[in-house]
């Protein structure tokens, strides 16, 4: 009867349409209006209770308080989870669980503005792995995939709980350090360094590869508060890291006018 039943839902569902969701939660609907009344009906023959008992409507109202807070209950735990799962989605990366571009430039404005406000530091790193694109060519994009998951948790294990890791392109990483100074930036850039070149990446198959990556570190200056140099003046340093052979930490953290206007110039990402 049960099998007849799930049969007949499912061919009204693709005869009209419907997702699997939306029947989901119909049924969730029939069951708590069914159940509401059956429950009582069970109750009231368990424990003998008459319509002409006076106690019978203080169980009835009880029964029905106690159910009502437990429906309101049910649904209020299901829509706060979903829309907790869609908040996650606005501003996390669904492939590395990291913070989205969205997310991390709406940050990074806002905590350039505050350490300008308070006159504090910030550092700011650009990563980028090297040849990943052999790695995707040699293993497949699955394999990539899982290497840029690796790589995420490698520079989430080695940031610091007040700072932001962030997939910003393909295989690009950015991480904000506010109240860091450019010695603080260029020490935890090399700590992610060593610990993505010294962790072989396990892959199918029991094979393990490993893999590089170069880094672009930039500070906000004093008398220089604009994100987009920030942003642009360690793009810039990631590809002079690039060029000088991979592998390796560049530290830009003085910037002349002319150059500062051309960074500004730039959209993100084409500073190099």
């Amino acid at each position: 009867m049960i099998r007849l039943l799930l049969s007949g839902l499912a061919a009204l569902r693709l005869f009209f349409g419907i997702s699997r969701t939306r029947i989901k939660r119909l049924l969730q609907g029939i069951l708590l209006g069914v159940g509401a009344p059956v429950g009582w009906l069970f109750l009231s023959q368990w424990m003998g209770l008459e319509a002409c008992d006076d106690s019978f409507w203080y169980w009835l109202y009880g029964y029905m308080a106690i159910g009502t807070i437990c429906v309101f209950a049910v649904f209020g735990y299901i829509v706060g989870r979903h829309e907790q799962r869609f908040a996650e989605l606005s501003y996390l990366d669904s492939l590395t669980g990291l913070c989205n571009p969205r997310f991390f430039h709406i940050r990074f404005r806002q905590e350039v503005a505050r350490c300008a406000r308070q006159k504090n530091p910030l550092a700011l790193i650009i990563a980028d792995i090297d040849h990943f694109k052999r790695v995707n060519d040699t293993y497949g994009h699955q394999v990539g995939d899982e290497v840029l998951q690796a790589v995420a948790r490698i520079l989430q294990d080695c940031a610091r709980d007040s700072d932001m890791v962030a997939r910003v392109g393909g295989e690009e990483f950015a991480v904000l350090l506010p109240d860091t100074d450019v010695a603080g930036g260029k020490v935890l850039a090399e700590r992610m360094r060593l610990a993505v070149q010294d962790t072989p990446i396990a892959v199918h198959g029991g094979e393990s590869i490993h893999i590089t990556s170069s880094f672009g570190v930039s500070v906000r200056a004093e008398h220089r508060n604009e994100p987009d140099v920030v942003y642009a003046l360690a793009d810039r340093a990631l590809y002079v890291a690039k060029a000088e052979g991979r592998n390796r930490v560049v530290v830009m953290d003085n910037v002349s006018d002319a150059d500062a206007e051309n960074l500004r110039k730039k959209p993100k990402g084409e500073a190099s």
